[in-house]
């Protein structure tokens, strides 16, 4: 999924696909209306750099 415009501080999170822990995929849109979600972005995490 490519996104085509910046988002701003508000706006909803487009929906992403990535793996959990135990290597499960996992939508963000399977969580709407259920949970709370908190998503973190580490800067060169798990990158070797």
């Amino acid at each position: 999924m490519e996104v085509s415009r910046s988002l701003k501080a508000g706006d909803p999170a487009p929906d992403f696909e990535l793996k959990d822990q135990h290597g499960a995929s996992v939508r963000l849109s399977e969580f709407h209306g259920k949970k709370n979600v908190v998503l973190a972005f580490y800067v060169l995490a798990f990158t070797g750099g």
